[in-house]
């Protein structure tokens, strides 16, 4: 009888532990997540779909939808999302212009990454300026994309044509070339807003200084606005953009046309050049800037743009948008896909030295 008893306990107690453990996921099996990502850079969003694409490979309940809304539309629709609790994505892209708009009363709108960045040893291999640009009171909201130098592209064949040496050396070199290869509706550079700022941040001044004091209108500035000007209206190398900006189908239309035969722009430039006039293939090149004679430093590049890719605090997955974070912006592979991609230089240290960010490139005559 008590041997019968022992068995049907047995019995019982196996029962009931298969009928816990068999309630229990299997390693690795959990709910769907679908995660939602906003960006206003076509090369960007596609960079993600191919990410997210061999992410899903290694979690298969993942999902991603990236949107691609335009730039002044996408950050107010966030901002509006974000302020009423309604509609936000888990991850967006934030231009480094519009950050600010978004640390406004007590609740800072994106996920605090500090402490998760510092954990995981990626202060260390970050660029640390690029991570200031989405910081707020020494707390860091968003992960930089690119490094953002800036060249000067070049119609090399054009310029070939003319004799002109290069690199240009200097900005007075600039213009004595530009004045030989102007003829016409064919200028050396167009005029857009983007090219004030960029000649500051070349010669050491910005908008404010380390102190938060005004420094746009100190004479430095002054000057350097008013060369620009003065490439149009007393140099004659210069007209102004098509639809006022350097971003814009009537602008590529002029390129395609050698109306204009350089422009000034960061390293994610590039990458407009190739989706929008890929005809000119092989007959771009790129050059550092030249300098200003004044410059003791002899500065030949400046820094243009940047974008913050964040985590909203109104996710419901924050953690799953954290882990696909590391897999795309902290990881080396990530970093030089992007770059292969998009032509973004990676603003993570430890993706310089892989050699794939160091090949010949054929839109720009094999330049590397």
């Amino acid at each position: 009888m008590k041997k019968k008893a022992v068995i049907i306990a047995i019995v019982i107690f196996v029962v009931a532990l298969v009928s816990f453990y068999g309630s229990i996921p299997a390693v690795g099996a959990r709910d769907k997540v679908k995660l939602e990502l906003w960006t206003f850079v076509n090369t960007h969003a596609r960079w993600f779909r191919s990410m997210a694409k061999d992410y899903k490979k290694e979690h298969p309940n993942f999902d991603l939808k990236v949107t691609e809304i335009a730039y002044e539309e996408m950050h107010n629709k966030l901002l509006v999302a974000l302020q009423t609790g309604v509609g936000a994505p888990d991850l967006a892209d934030v231009e480094q212009g519009r950050f600010g708009d978004f640390i406004r009363g007590k609740i800072i709108p994106f996920v605090d990454l500090t402490d998760k960045l510092r954990k995981g040893g990626y202060l260390d291999e970050l660029v640390a300026s690029r991570e200031a640009l989405y910081s707020w009171k020494e707390r860091i909201y968003g992960i930089e994309h690119a490094l953002c130098p800036v060249v000067l592209y070049y119609r090399r064949d054009i310029l070939e044509n003319a004799g002109i040496e290069v690199p240009i050396q200097t900005w007075d070199d600039f213009i004595k070339a530009g004045q030989k290869i102007s003829t016409g509706k064919r200028k050396m550079i167009a005029l857009s807003p983007d090219l004030w700022p960029i000649l500051m941040r070349q010669r050491g001044v910005g908008w404010f200084d380390a102190q938060g004091n005004l420094t746009a209108d100190s004479p430095k500035a002054v000057e350097t606005l008013q060369w620009v000007i003065n490439l149009g209206d007393k140099y004659g190398i210069a007209s102004e953009a098509p639809a006022g900006n350097v971003s814009n189908p009537a602008y590529y239309g002029a390129l395609k046309e050698g109306a204009y035969i350089c422009h000034i722009g960061a390293d994610w430039y590039a990458g407009f050049l190739k989706d929008n006039v890929p005809e000119l293939s092989g007959k771009w090149g790129a050059m550092p800037l030249p300098y200003w004679k004044d410059d003791p430093y002899k500065r030949r590049t400046s820094c243009y743009g940047g974008t913050g890719d964040v985590i909203t605090y109104l996710s419901k997955h924050k953690q799953d948008a954290w882990e696909f974070q590391k897999y795309t912006m902290l990881s080396v592979e990530g970093n030089v896909r992007r770059y292969l991609l998009t032509n973004l230089w990676p603003p993570l240290k430890p993706a310089w030295k892989d050699n794939r960010l160091y090949r010949e490139d054929p839109y720009f005559g094999g330049q590397i």
